[in-house]
């Protein structure tokens, strides 16, 4: 069995999880709150038809993947974990970044492999949390 926290960018689209070689019945998905938050920005965009893609991505993942695990204190510990190895990796702990770091430490809070489009973004983690490519 392998058990995915989808991150933010996997939320716009179906993932294509055959790349994993698994049966499909031996693949968990689940994702965090922490991207619903994100997806959400989408909704306040100017155009239109950007927000009303977002809402509706938005209603899409939530009815598949359920209310997102939460961000609590395992989480908040894995954390400190996650932006050590990120410092330690020679890349700052930007704005941006930060919310990687935090969805990163809720899949390494709860022994879950985080699955994104953007691998590169966790380069400094994939030591300390596995990270899967999709």
């Amino acid at each position: 069995m392998i058990s995915l926290l989808l991150d933010t960018n996997l939320l716009i689209g179906k993932p294509d999880l055959s790349v994993l070689g698994v049966p499909m019945e031996e693949i968990e998905t689940c994702t965090s709150i922490l991207c619903y938050a994100e997806l959400m920005d989408g909704e306040f965009d100017s155009d239109a038809l950007t927000a009303a893609r977002a809402v509706i991505e938005m209603a899409g993942a939530r009815e598949t993947l359920g209310d997102g695990l939460p961000f609590g204190a395992s989480e908040l510990a894995a954390y400190r974990a996650v932006c050590t190895a990120t410092v330690r990796g020679g890349r700052s702990l930007t704005r941006a970044r930060r919310m990687d770091m935090m969805i990163a430490a809720t899949a390494l809070a709860n022994g879950l492999t985080l699955a994104t489009r953007n691998a590169d973004d966790f380069a400094a983690v994939k030591d300390v949390v596995p990270v899967v490519a999709l």
